[in-house]
């Protein structure tokens, strides 16, 4: 395996440092707490083998006025790429995998693009989510297509127990403006939640040059801001029909107008997105040993682009699942079936506009003593280019009451997407997917409220899809790695770290895979004296390049945000933010602007 070590100087340095940081983007995590995405089923975190990261309510409140992507960008083993700011395009390089390797769920529903073949992350909104869960390394063996990377999961706002009433204001440079507000609760049988808000910002100029910008993008860039609004609507409905029975419904609805450059035109060019998730379950504890869930999600990324002309991209995805979860004399057991159709509502001409996979999986996982192991398997028939079987097997050994080992391997692949089947003129309707085997040993230690790993893991992806004029399977891609994570609570002090040194390359040539660093090194530390709350975080990334030829090269950067709450009653809390503290000049995407410093103000009403 190449030396995922052979970093600058600075990076190691803070790598011995980590277990004495005193520095979290969220709360160190609990691990005690349960997880889902990891199994499928519901698991507690510190039996889990895979590297797993929840936020919490508390940490999506303490981000502040801002966008799913830029939280996550905020993540151990996740690189984010935003163009041009806030509801711009956004791309996730999870543990240096592509755009497209990372599957993101909402509520279970799969949610993104079926043309490009990418997860809409920009247009949700962090006010509607109650919590997110990030798991790193392959899971096409539970989830399908698209999850050679990794997944992330987010869960709608939740509610149970008395109503209570929340809601948020919030001001900041450039016009932003938030306002939320929800209700959620329970009584007897019922419970539910329903939220609403409203995000809109000026923005600034999506190019941070307008020569280089030219280059990039065929076109000239206008100088004005290129502004952004988006409003959204989460609920979520469920009732206990008796003991061990629940039927429920949740939605997630974000609608934005988001304007961009598109060719100098006297007015600015601007989409229409819209981005829905729904699902309706109904969960039977039939006995001790056995629980069903049947479940329909339906997701939809709906995108109008006017620039002046109108062009729609417009796909659809719905899924049945019928999930059984089986407690055996050891361990547990999971058998799944799952119907999903995507089809295709297009200006654009695509010679083929629907196509359906149906699965089948099958999951065993357990703990006796020091021994603790998981294994998967799914076959998945696609109408398009028949079956593909996946596989994965972990375990765990506990060496010491606070020390446990772990091996897995797992394999996965993400089908090809309609654009690269059949956009007229670039589209190769004998495209086969892209195929990965990653393999991975960890080390993690535990002791109350204070948490490290070390894991080294080594991704190799075949059959890569590439082309400029046309999309051919042409590529071979390795991505080796090490991450260490340290995580805190002591008393008032809240603390965690985590970095990341990669070597993402093309496997035919040894360049450097676009927009990927090498290394990452994530920092924060947060203090809660009574009625108080400060923190800082800091983030330093290294040198990328913007092609694949290594050519555009992109330096290294390291920015630093403050955020400050103060409670004014048990009810009320004023909050402040300040992101890139020092006004860092940066890019993440060749010629394409980020934004400076920015001051965010905000009272949030939130009855404990």
């Amino acid at each position: 395996m190449p030396n995922p070590l052979a970093c600058h100087g600075c990076f190691l340095l803070a790598a011995l440092a980590l277990p004495l940081a005193g520095v979290a983007a969220e709360p160190a995590f609990d691990l005690a707490a349960v997880v889902v995405t990891a199994t499928r089923q519901a698991t507690r975190a510190n039996e889990v083998i895979a590297d797993v990261t929840v936020l919490d309510r508390e940490a999506i409140e303490q981000a502040g006025p801002t966008t799913l992507p830029t939280l996550l960008s905020r993540q151990p083993g996740l690189h984010v790429i935003e163009n041009g700011g806030v509801g711009k395009n956004a791309s996730v390089f999870l543990r240096g995998t592509g755009s497209g390797h990372t599957l993101l769920l909402v509520d279970g529903v799969p949610l993104g693009s079926v043309t490009s073949g990418n997860p809409s992350l920009h247009n949700l909104p962090l006010s509607q989510i109650e919590r997110i869960e990030i798991l790193r390394g392959p899971a096409s063996s539970l989830y399908g297509s698209d999850a050679i990377g990794g997944v992330i999961q987010v869960f709608t706002r939740r509610g149970e127990g008395e109503a209570r009433i929340n809601a948020f204001a919030g001001i900041g440079p450039r016009g932003t403006r938030e306002l939320q507000g929800g209700i959620a609760g329970g009584s007897g049988d019922w419970s539910y939640s329903l939220g609403l808000s409203r995000m809109t910002t000026d923005g600034m100029s999506v190019a941070a040059d307008p020569v280089r910008y030219r280059i990039a993008n065929g076109s000239v860039p206008n100088a004005d801001a290129d502004g952004y609004g988006n409003g959204a609507v989460s609920a979520r409905l469920t009732y206990r029909l008796a003991a061990g029975h629940e039927l429920g419904a949740t939605l997630l609805e974000a609608v934005s107008r988001n304007a961009f450059d598109g060719g100098g035109v006297a007015v600015d060019a601007y989409n229409r997105d819209k981005t829905v998730a729904r699902s309706v379950y109904l969960r039977n504890r039939f006995n001790p040993l056995w629980t069903s869930t049947l479940r329909w999600g339906l997701s939809e990324d709906n995108s109008n682009s006017f620039a002046p002309a109108r062009s729609q991209f417009a796909t659809t995805q719905t899924q049945w699942t019928w999930q059984n979860d089986l407690q055996l004399p050891v361990g547990s057991l999971l058998l799944a079936l799952e119907h999903t159709d995507q089809a295709v509502t297009s200006t654009t001409n695509y010679a083929v506009r629907n196509r359906d996979v149906r699965s089948v999986v099958i999951g065993y996982q357990g703990l006796v003593g020091a021994h603790s192991w998981q294994a998967a398997a799914r076959y998945d028939r696609n109408s398009q280019f028949g079956g593909r079987r996946t596989g994965s097997l972990g375990y765990g050994y506990r060496i010491a009451p606070e020390w446990q080992a772990r091996i897995s391997v797992g394999t996965a692949f993400k089908a090809p997407s309609f654009n690269q089947l059949y956009f007229p003129g670039f589209g190769s309707a004998t495209l086969q997917p892209e195929s990965a085997r990653n393999r991975e040993v960890a080390l993690s230690w535990e002791r109350g409220l204070r948490n490290a790993s070390l894991t080294v893991y080594d991704n190799q992806i075949d059959n890569l899809i590439a082309g400029t004029t046309a999309a051919v399977n042409i590529g071979k891609a390795r991505i080796s790695g090490t991450s260490l994570a340290y995580g805190s609570r002591t008393g008032n002090w809240t603390s965690d770290a985590s970095l990341d040194l990669m070597r993402p390359v093309d496997a035919s040539n040894g360049n450097r895979l676009q927009r990927r660093p090498a290394q990452m090194l994530k920092l924060a530390l947060s203090y809660s004296p009574g009625a108080w709350k400060v923190g800082a975080e800091a983030t330093a990334v290294g040198r990328r390049y913007d092609t694949t030829t290594q050519t555009r090269a992109m330096g290294a950067y390291a920015v630093a945000n403050l955020h400050a709450a103060r409670d004014i009653d048990p009810n009320w809390s004023l909050e402040v933010r300040l992101n890139n503290v020092f006004n860092r000049v940066y890019e993440n995407a060749w010629s394409y602007a980020v934004p400076d410093r920015q001051l965010f103000l905000g009272l949030r009403y939130a009855p404990k």
